[in-house]
């Protein structure tokens, strides 16, 4: 019987070539998108479960208060995990790890010097306990004494190629030898640990005297509790409050937390707070993609129930039983919906690379192997078989013969108000998501375009090593010869980034404690970069600075309750004079107000403002060739003799950076946006052509009695765009509401508008008008005579 259902099934895809198309299609591109949106979501919900103690690995969180502000710090003090041990019995081990202190140069030979990023520190245990599998190597010794490094396979043929890389030296930070004592297999892609490399934490005291100096004092290291079975979190908590180690802060009493491994991607306390919420919205569009898929199928199948009432009459005569019925359809269902299901894979195979670097996703290959994950795909298979089956199974099963083969049986109407219920449901889901993109689009615009009261248009920044403090001069000037004084600056601080050093300071009339940031610069940098003077150092354009000057902008002066001129008053801080106010500006994201700021102004002269590295900006003309100025900027750079390689970067790239999460959200939302309005525009293609085949003799007889082409398509088309109307009506208040949510996480954001209304409205109306129109056309130019010959 199995054999027979399915080759009725295949007859009747192969007889309605058109409807078998637009089904399948519409469900390749529904579970393509699901599963890969499935595939995104299980990745990020499953971070670090892969480690051997997963399920009782924590991470110590240290919690304090300061001036108000909740302050959370990940980094302590080495000698914390000693204290640890001795007076925690709880904790079975203590791991140590660092994320390492920025770009470091290293080199294998004369042709192997490069700057990387993520060279972490780490001690022994750390391999064995968080499951770091090592290709070469021995993991109890990699990082058990001074001088080893343990690197990964794309770092080891990166400066080793097909050489055997452990026990060969590598020149770490451009003195320090360190020794190849481990080769890593490659990090999983959903860790929150990510690495090029490990030096071991017993080499600290011996490269050099920052990180002597990071050593002995400074907080910098992760610590990760392996806790023994069964202990009692709260306790444990209680007890490392009491724990006397490591730096304390000057007024700051803290609290510490442990937070699971797992848990630590989306739930941590120093996570995005709408990282999970990001992850349930893309869940939701996934499966209401899937549904609009379901109801294509669901809808054209059920619309062309006439046709084959007369079958389902037939068999029910000659003894039929409905359950047979129902098992055809549900074969038919399964057919169509398990091609669908291997195309959606050979879809989501080919396009998976491209997929995941143009949405900047951070999956690797391995993701598509996971058992539980090929389980998650079956599961969507069969629920989907289940769903687009069971509708067409019940209806059609249920005809009665006895109205059918009397021709009793109104034509074309059964499930008509369904099939008008889903078109809503479609376009509705469409209009929506195509609102929200409008928002997206003009909130990220607006982002790009607001001014930030600093100039950030073509300035492209240097990077200075610390060592080249006694060349900088020299180059400095070389630079401004080529780009012009007034094009080139000076900062201490990498501007639109995570690194801007940030003080705590107490203000002297209000006593209130204030987070803020500090920078050095020189002369040059507020003019080039458009800085506004509230107030000016006294002879500031008659007299080069000699001294250095402090600037605080207008915010730290509100925070420090200091009204009219600053000049005259005393100032915010002790023992700190006030020289000049800017205006506010912009040098983290606009997802926050300006934070209070203070720069230290440094004389031409100074080699201060590099002292400990530093940035040489420079304003490169509007329409100057980008790759030749860089290539003359390197040249001059390398001309000096560093002791780096030439580095630099765009303010304008680093402050779209700042916006990474949401520019990935507005890709995404465009990406579905447009596979929405293309499976829904499938389901109202195949609607109208079934509705013009039903009406054909009808069409054929109005055209005989005058009706005209015009008249015959808005007879058609009307209905249809009905309902897009009134999905417009039902979609407009979910979007504002969830756009509106959305943009309450910027301090700075656009106003929701009438006219994205009317232009996603407008779209969608133009979209389905279309499609409607290319079949009623088609169809109001046919032939009256073949419209009538055709019953």
């Amino acid at each position: 019987m199995i054999r027979n259902y399915v080759k009725i099934a295949l007859r009747q895809l192969r007889s309605n070539p058109l409807f078998s198309f637009l089904n399948i299609l519409g469900l390749t591109v529904g579970l393509a998108v699901s599963t890969f949106i499935a595939l995104y979501v299980w990745h990020e919900f499953h971070y670090d479960r892969h480690h051997p103690f997963a399920g009782r690995t924590y991470r110590l969180l240290s919690v304090s208060k300061y001036g108000g502000d909740e302050f959370m710090m990940a980094g302590l003090h080495e000698s914390f995990a000693t204290a640890i041990k001795q007076q925690i019995p709880e904790a079975e081990e203590v791991v140590r790890l660092s994320d390492g202190f920025g770009d470091v140069v290293l080199q294998s030979d004369e042709k192997h010097r490069f700057k990387e990023e993520n060279i972490g520190i780490a001690e022994s245990p750390a391999l064995s306990v968080l499951g770091l599998r090592l290709l070469s190597g021995n993991p109890k010794t990699a990082l058990s004494e001074p001088g080893r490094i343990v690197l990964t396979r794309a770092l080891a043929e990166k400066y080793f190629g097909n050489q055997y890389p452990i026990g060969r030296p590598l020149v770490y930070d451009k003195h320090y030898t360190l020794t190849v004592s481990g080769v890593l297999d490659d990090l999983p892609t959903n860790s929150v640990l990510q690495f090029n490399a490990l030096v071991s934490l017993s080499s600290m005291p011996t490269l050099g005297p920052n990180a002597q100096n990071i050593y002995k004092s400074a907080g910098f290291l992760t610590h990760y509790l392996v806790l023994r079975p069964g202990a009692n979190i709260a306790r444990v908590e209680a007890k490392l409050k009491k724990v006397n180690a490591g730096i304390q802060f000057v007024d700051i009493s803290a609290n510490y937390v442990l937070e699971a491994m797992p848990t630590l991607h989306l739930d941590s306390r120093m996570a995005p707070k709408t990282a999970r919420q990001s992850l349930y919205i893309l869940l939701t569009v996934a499966l209401v993609i899937l549904a609009l898929a379901v109801i294509n199928y669901v809808s054209l199948t059920t619309a062309r129930a006439t046709k084959r009432a007369r079958e389902v009459g037939v068999r029910k005569a000659v003894g039929g039983q409905r359950n047979e019925l129902i098992g055809q359809f549900f074969t038919e269902s399964f057919l169509t919906t398990t091609l669908a299901f291997v195309l959606s894979l050979g879809v989501l195979q080919a396009l998976f690379p491209w997929a995941n670097q143009a949405l900047d996703l951070h999956m690797d290959n391995r993701v598509l192997q996971q058992g539980p994950y090929w389980g998650l795909l079956l599961t969507l298979w069969l629920g989907c078989s289940l769903l687009a089956g069971s509708y067409p199974a019940l209806l059609l099963s249920r005809f009665r013969p006895q109205e059918v083969l009397k021709g009793t049986m109104s034509s074309g109407r059964s499930g008509a108000a369904v099939r008008r219920v889903f078109t809503t449901m479609q376009f509705a889901t469409s209009i929506g998501l195509l609102i929200c993109s409008i928002v997206l689009y003009t909130q990220m615009r607006f982002l790009r375009t607001k001014n930030l009261g600093i100039n950030r248009s073509q300035v492209v920044a240097m990077k200075i090593d610390a060592e080249m403090a006694t060349q900088f001069p020299a180059l400095r000037d070389e630079v401004r010869q080529w780009a012009g004084p007034e094009n080139v600056a000076v900062s201490n601080t990498a501007l639109f980034t995570n690194n801007i050093s940030t003080w705590f300071m107490k203000t002297e009339k209000t006593k209130k404690q204030v987070m803020v940031n500090v920078l050095a610069v020189d002369k040059t940098f507020f003019k080039m970069m458009g800085i506004r003077w509230l107030y000016a150092p006294v002879g500031w354009d008659q007299k080069p600075v000699t001294n250095e000057l402090t600037v605080f902008n207008q915010t730290l002066m509100k925070e420090a309750g200091i009204k009219g001129n600053p000049l005259h008053q005393a100032p915010p801080f002790k023992d700190v004079k006030t020289a000049g106010v800017v205006a506010d500006f912009h040098v983290r994201s606009l997802h926050g107000p300006v934070s209070p700021m203070q720069l230290s102004v440094v004389s031409d002269t100074s080699k201060a403002v590099v002292a400990r590295g530093g940035f040489l900006l420079v304003r490169l003309n509007p329409h100057t060739d980008v790759s030749k100025s860089l290539e003359k900027l390197k040249a001059l750079y390398d001309a000096s003799k560093p002791a780096v390689p030439f580095d630099y970067y765009f303010l304008d790239d680093a402050y779209d950076k700042l916006y990474a999460k949401e520019q990935q959200l507005m890709r995404l939302f465009n990406g579905f946006t447009g596979l929405t309005l293309l499976v829904a525009s499938l389901g109202l293609l195949g609607l109208i052509t079934f509705s013009v085949e039903a009406r054909t003799k009808e069409i054929g007889i109005r055209k005989v009695l005058g009706a005209s082409v015009p008249g015959i398509v808005t007879l058609l088309s009307k209905d249809f765009l009905k309902l897009v109307v009134l999905s417009m009506l039902i979609a407009s208040p979910v979007a504002w509401y969830a756009m509106d949510k959305w943009l309450q996480a910027f301090e700075y954001k656009v106003a929701i508008q009438w006219w994205m209304f009317a232009l996603a409205g407008g779209s969608a109306m133009l979209i389905a008008g279309l499609t409607v129109s290319f079949q009623s056309i088609k169809a109001a130019l046919m032939n009256p005579v073949k419209s009538l010959r055709s019953d």
